[in-house]
């Protein structure tokens, strides 16, 4: 179990080819995952069209080290990715994606299609729909973003994964695992379906707090690489600073033996020692998973953090047409939030293109916290 961990100061284009090169050499080099002739969906994070600089997509310079890392081998690299909120396109148009794909002439591919994907192994769901190019390809390697998230805690080459599900039908999987634990599970049997090949994870500038959309920007300058998605998020969380029992992700693939404990993975690189203190999302405050399922379905209000509309809003009804359980609605000129309907995903806040929604913890939550510290 091995993870590569590579410098990289900066986005230009000659760093980013030498640092992905050398993460991928750490590792016994590309051609230890891909042949010549694979198809290889390259799937980058692209949450949103914004420009790269935000650091809430993967960086583009990585993208096109990557396209050229599996070109070298003889292999036809595509990129896809079914974005939060506009469409494939418009988005790596707007992240610089696009532009990469024409200067290196390869295809992007938009997951408008599914199709359903038998898992009878899963411990959380046994069936997906997902984009049917998975049917099209031979290896996957997740590009992901190092971020902070506030409902995972923490995004990586794991939850990169939950954009091969198309569109709009993610909100239902958000209402089919409202709980953390729940819909960490669903993620681990994704990504146990999809088996990436290889997961390299953008570090070089990464975002902390109220991620994945609305942090603050951080400088780790380094770019991770891996065969195991789980150990790879593993290795950041602990780069991050990060408490890995309290990311559910991390700390159910260590449950379920999909990885072994960080000190037992083998970090190789010139960033192996590279460590940070990321700002934890405020929402990583729940106790949900720290108190009986049935407690906290009944005192959800009380134990989780709560969505709050700020006056900063602009009623572009973006997280009123997201929101999954159709919690949210425009009246008498102001956002207004159903407390019984939410389900605490904060799409919402992931979502706002203005930073509007803050969440807000409860007198019970902040007692709770204090008692349990």
């Amino acid at each position: 179990m091995k993870v590569a961990v590579a410098k990289v100061n900066d986005y230009q284009p000659k760093n980013v080819q030498a640092g992905v090169e050398a993460a991928l050499e750490s590792l016994g080099g590309l051609g230890c995952f891909i042949q010549a002739g694979d198809k290889v969906l390259l799937k980058p994070n692209m949450l949103e069209g914004l420009p790269s600089e935000r650091a809430v997509t993967t960086h583009p310079e990585v993208v096109r080290a990557m396209i050229r890392q599996v070109k070298r081998l003889g292999a036809t690299p595509v990129i896809g990715d079914s974005p939060g909120v506009a469409g494939t396109l418009k988005t790596a148009e707007k992240c610089g994606i696009l532009a990469i794909c024409r200067e290196e002439n390869v295809q992007l591919i938009a997951f408008e299609n599914s199709a359903e994907y038998q898992f009878p192994e899963g411990k959380t769901l046994k069936k997906f729909r997902l984009s049917e190019v998975l049917q099209q390809v031979d290896k996957v390697v997740s590009v992901a973003k190092m971020k902070t998230h506030t409902f995972m805690g923490m995004t990586g080459a794991t939850k990169n994964l939950f954009g091969c599900i198309v569109g709009v039908q993610k909100a239902q999987f958000h209402l089919r695992t409202r709980q953390r634990r729940e819909f960490a599970g669903m993620l681990i049997d994704l990504a146990l379906l999809v088996k990436p090949v290889l997961s390299v994870v953008d570090g070089i500038v990464g975002m902390e707090g109220n991620g994945p959309r609305n942090g603050r920007l951080v400088q780790p300058g380094l770019i991770l690489a891996g065969e195991n998605c789980f150990a790879v998020d593993i290795v950041m969380a602990e780069i991050m600073g990060l408490e890995i029992n309290s990311l559910p992700v991390a700390a159910l693939s260590l449950e379920l033996g999909l990885t072994p404990p960080c000190s037992a993975i083998e970090r190789v690189g010139d960033g192996r020692e590279v460590r940070h203190r990321f700002v934890a999302p405020r929402s990583m405050q729940s106790l949900e998973d720290r108190v009986p399922a049935w407690f906290a379905r009944w005192a959800a209000n009380h134990l989780t953090a709560r969505p709050e509309i700020c006056p900063n809003c602009i009623l572009c009804g973006r997280c009123v047409a997201h929101c999954p359980p159709q919690a949210m609605k425009i009246a008498g000129g102001k956002v207004r939030i159903d407390d019984a309907k939410c389900i605490r995903c904060y799409c919402c806040q992931e979502l706002c293109p203005e930073n509007a929604v803050r969440l807000q913890t409860g007198l019970v939550l902040d007692l709770a916290n204090k008692f349990m510290k």
